[in-house]
């Protein structure tokens, strides 16, 4: 009975994996770097088939997947899981797609111009921002000064999303036009001060892009310096916009 059962285990097993390699993969959010759109400790589902079917663990073989299918290009807005190119293949990041192929890509000061016009963002004040603020989870460690923050609405053509700024930083310098080569793309971190994106390793590969994270499947935070467990319920089921 034993024996019968360890091929059916080994199936299973094999099963598992080459759904999370090529259809839906967790991914848990390990640093402020997508403040405010994700808190560290969200549990992310990442569709590995937005772009692109693959064959299950090519990506192991070589740089890029071996592709069943048309490869679709990211758009502009999508949170992508990817692997930089200052990293190896183990080490994983997520930001957000604001350069397509061809795009020019500068800063003026902390603003972002895209092909000489500058994206439209709103500021978030008032009670809205204290809000947003307040939630559970967004700066457990006091890692912020309240009043040095900033809130925007920024919109990449049909997609808005929130952004931080923290008067706290400089930002990260990066005066120079940049020409988003062909097949890759310009990522930035929605917490545009507190980040390592492409104003500081370059822009991606669309080979590295790993899939489109949409939606938060569990929130917690384990802090083991002083034994503290937080569950944040109200975070289940958000699509990542």
């Amino acid at each position: 009975m034993i024996r019968k059962q360890i091929p059916l285990f080994i199936l299973l097993v094999a099963v598992i994996l080459g759904i999370r390699s090529s259809i839906i993969e967790p991914f848990r959010i390990p640093t402020r770097s997508m403040l405010p759109t994700l808190f560290i400790g969200d549990f992310l589902f990442v569709n590995k088939f937005q772009y692109a079917l693959h064959v299950p663990f090519s990506e192991v073989f070589g740089n890029r997947p071996w592709y069943l299918n048309t490869v679709k290009s990211p758009a502009r807005g999508d949170v992508v899981i990817f692997t930089p190119p200052e990293a190896g293949q183990e080490s994983l990041y997520i930001k957000r797609i604001v350069g397509l192929p061809g795009d020019r890509v500068r800063f003026d000061g902390k603003k972002l111009i895209l092909n000489g016009t500058s994206i439209f963002r709103e500021e978030i004040t008032g009670d809205e921002r204290e809000r947003l603020l307040a939630q559970k989870g967004f700066d457990p460690e006091n890692r912020y000064t309240a009043n040095k923050l900033h809130l925007f609405r920024e919109t990449l053509d049909s997609n808005t999303h929130l952004i931080l700024e923290d008067d706290s930083f400089e930002g990260l310098k990066s005066e120079s036009e940049i020409v988003v080569p062909e097949d890759h793309f310009f990522v930035l971190g929605d917490n545009r001060d507190d980040t390592r994106d492409s104003r500081v390793f370059g822009v991606i590969s669309r080979h590295s892009i790993r899939g489109r994270a949409f939606a938060i499947w569990m929130s917690h935070r384990i802090s083991f310096s002083d034994s503290h467990w937080s569950f944040r319920p109200e975070r289940i089921g958000k699509l990542i916009q």
